[in-house]
């Protein structure tokens, strides 16, 4: 009976554990496991000093260093701890740099490129894709939301755009596990006429979707005011992985990417 209980209470327990580190901030999952580091290597150490095995065990771990560095580095646990600490340390230095640096990234590491229809989100470290509507009759509403009758109504509005709205969608139909047959979606309803209006307008719309100022350029790197070269160039690497067509983005958000680094480039006071 004890050991029901004993079982019943660690289930209980690994339940709310799991719930915490589910909705928990990547800071306190760090403070948590050093805690836990040092509160299992103090016990330990107590254990070996009343046991005495202490002097032992130290000549053991002499012994054993050369093999410890190679577990971390290649083996299992090196990972989960990357894992576990990289995300935190990742953050805490973004915060830094958003609070006291020259011009660092934003905290949450976010590119936003908005065209007629949408504003998108995408977020550096895990190039997930988000965003929301602007324009047109579901002005208001999240993507990530909507389900495919109102993503095939909204690709119809798209086609009809005079800029790259269409494109941005179709890059975020292709993330989306539910949207597989999107481009056998067709722009049924689209305004008559929007096909002669782009023919007609195609100088200018051109002319709007490729320009871009400073501020803009900022928004699509995910980067603060006065940014220096490097910060440039550091953002720029990494956007561009998750933004080539090579990688499930598209040739338009590429060369807004490139064209927002140099831009800022060619504005960089360094």
């Amino acid at each position: 009976m004890q050991w029901v209980i004993l079982g019943f209470g660690l289930f209980v327990a690994t339940g709310f554990l799991v719930r915490w580190l589910a909705n928990a901030k990547p800071s306190d999952i760090r403070y948590i496991g050093f805690g836990l580091i040092a509160l299992v290597l103090v016990l330990l150490g107590l254990w070996l000093l009343l046991t005495g095995k202490l002097a032992a065990m130290f000549a053991a771990l002499v012994a054993a260093i050369p093999f410890l560095f190679r577990v971390l580095k290649f083996g299992l646990i090196w990972p989960f701890f990357k894992r576990m600490f990289g995300a935190a340390r990742y953050q805490g230095r973004g915060t830094h740099q958003n609070g006291t640096g020259r011009g660092g990234a934003r905290k949450g590491r976010f590119s936003e490129i908005r065209t007629q229809f949408l504003v998108m989100q995408l977020e550096h470290e895990t190039g997930r894709l988000s965003g929301s509507v602007i324009s047109g009759s579901l002005t208001g509403q999240d993507l990530d939301g909507l389900g495919l009758d109102a993503l095939q109504h909204l690709y119809v509005e798209c086609c009809s755009a005079q800029d790259q709205s269409r494109t941005v969608l179709e890059t975020y139909l292709d993330r989306r596990s539910d949207c597989q047959d999107w481009r056998n979606w067709d722009c049924v309803g689209r305004a008559q006429g929007s096909s002669s209006r782009q023919e007609q307008q195609g100088g200018s719309s051109g002319s709007r979707s490729e320009g871009m100022d400073v501020t803009e350029a900022r928004k699509i790197l995910g980067l603060g005011e006065n940014p220096s070269r490097a910060e440039i160039n550091r953002a720029y690497q990494t956007l561009i992985k998750a933004v080539h067509p090579d990688h499930g983005g598209s040739d338009y958000l590429a060369s807004r990417v490139n064209a927002a680094r140099q831009l800022l480039l060619k504005n960089c006071g360094d």
